[in-house]
């Protein structure tokens, strides 16, 4: 496989090469010249480096899990990055910033200028052109396999989505930085004609990269009920469905007591209001009476006279604890440009977003009764901050209808999956418009499940 995709990159090289000099101004040469070096081979090319999102999408949708075959495709990324001529650099990184992250500008369909849709791609697919412009400046492949290690390092506008590490989340390999240099390394001595001979016992070396640890992941002893909802933003945002909204939560939570669970957990905004209100303290006393029978975890806001707060509540023994979101997603809930800047993008949007990312917080821990989990909310599960200090157990609420239909928890789930592998923790995530359920640092097939779960 590794020889037809070397035929390839060579072929799109020598085709520039044997057409004449003379013809270049040719209209129909010109024409066929950006069709195939500024579209066509570009566009190929990242849509193979970004294969192992896409192959996931099979396993996210119908729990279908191919280790081998995801192994294999996240190493032809690894060769395409090391291979591909520089002259295409540019636009394979335009390319790989829409294919990874097009649904970025999903969430301003729900805002009054809904063609900001359009600007968020292009804008995003700029960024990653720049950035890989400069990772594949030389065709020098030891210059790549320092650039390709290091990339997933570098944060576009506060967004740290891009971890090319990542693409190895649901393969046989290891998931530490380590494994992933002696891979790229592998990758480059078969890359470099000169290293030939030593092919064979490159690929030999891949062996210390593959992740033998077959032991099962810990789950805690207590029941709990992750529940998944399907509720569309539009009707979130109507406040004449507040009542069916609130009604449906409570019968969420009255099917998890009369199936003796012991933790209920709901999607993040799953009351889509101010719920520390005083004209919301009715449903704050039904939560409270539930609680005596059941831990609650429940995403929704909060207000004090600092601001306004996304946040998870526990309800238990009938009262609660908060923990509010504390990393911000860029250009979804802050933005990370000047605030004269950022003030009149709220006023065209009609969305008023922080300036700024709350970065000096520490992450929350939880009570839920016998089990102590880090919070974490939708964007925060993705990011490496939010898993300082090891924690064993974090239970994640996100609101992914901003971004249906998308690949947006197909990437999600990756980076999750790569992050639970790297710090051995264990993420219960319910989720609204997607799907809920557990990933652990187990290459299993067990890292999701459907529904709730119970020991």
């Amino acid at each position: 496989m590794f020889k037809k995709i070397i035929l390839f990159l060579k072929k799109c090289e020598g085709n520039e090469q044997d057409s004449p000099k003379q013809h270049i101004f040719n209209t129909k040469n010109k024409i066929n010249y950006i069709l195939k070096n500024w579209l066509l081979v570009p566009f190929i090319l990242a849509f193979i480096f970004s294969f192992p999102i896409y192959i996931n999408i099979l396993t996210y949708g119908k729990g279908v899990y191919f280790p081998y075959i995801n192994s294999i495709f996240a190493l032809i990324s690894v060769f395409v990055f090391i291979n591909i001529d520089k002259k295409f650099r540019f636009m394979f990184g335009f390319f790989v910033g829409i294919l990874w992250f097009y649904w970025t500008g999903l969430s301003f369909r729900f805002t009054n200028n809904p063609y900001f849709v359009y600007v968020a791609i292009i804008g995003v697919g700029i960024g990653y052109a720049i950035l890989l412009w400069f990772a594949l400046l030389f065709n020098n492949k030891i210059f790549r396999a320092i650039t390709l290690s290091l990339v997933g390092y570098v944060v576009i506008f506060g967004f740290d989505w891009f971890v090319p590490d990542a693409m190895f989340a649901f393969s046989i390999f290891k998931v530490d930085k380590i494994s992933f240099v002696i891979i790229v390394t592998i990758i480059t001595i078969i890359s470099i004609k000169q290293l030939r001979f030593f092919r064979f016992f490159a690929i030999l070396l891949l062996i210390f990269a593959v992740d033998f640890n077959t032991k099962e992941a810990s789950l805690p002893q207590a029941k709990i009920d992750i529940t998944q909802t399907n509720i569309s933003q539009n009707i979130k945002w109507n406040t004449e469905s507040f009542n069916r909204i609130v009604e449906y939560n409570i019968k969420l939570i009255q099917n998890a007591i009369n199936n003796k669970y012991d933790i209920v957990v709901l999607p993040e905004t799953a009351f889509p209001f101010l719920l520390n209100t005083p004209e919301n303290t009715y449903i704050l006393e039904r939560l409270f009476d539930l609680s005596h029978h059941i831990v609650i975890i429940v995403g929704a806001q909060r207000y004090d006279d600092f601001g306004y707060y996304n946040t998870t509540y526990v309800f238990r023994d009938g009262i609660y604890e908060f923990a509010d979101k504390v990393f911000l997603a860029p250009f979804g809930e802050y933005m990370p440009i000047p605030i004269f800047l950022a003030d009149a993008f709220s006023k065209i949007s009609g969305i008023a977003y922080a300036t700024f990312d709350i970065t000096t917080v520490k992450p929350k821990n939880i009570n839920a009764g016998s089990v102590v989990f880090r919070n974490a909310i939708c964007y925060e599960a993705t990011t490496r901050k939010i898993y300082e200090d090891n924690p064993k157990y974090i239970v994640l609420i996100s609101n992914n209808a901003w971004f249906k239909p998308s690949i947006e928890p197909v990437l999600q789930m990756m980076l999750i999956k790569y992050y639970a592998r790297i710090y051995k923790t264990i993420v219960f995530h319910s989720a609204n418009g997607t799907k809920s359920g557990i990933i652990t640092p187990n290459t299993s097939l067990k890292f999701y499940v459907k529904g709730a779960y119970s020991k």
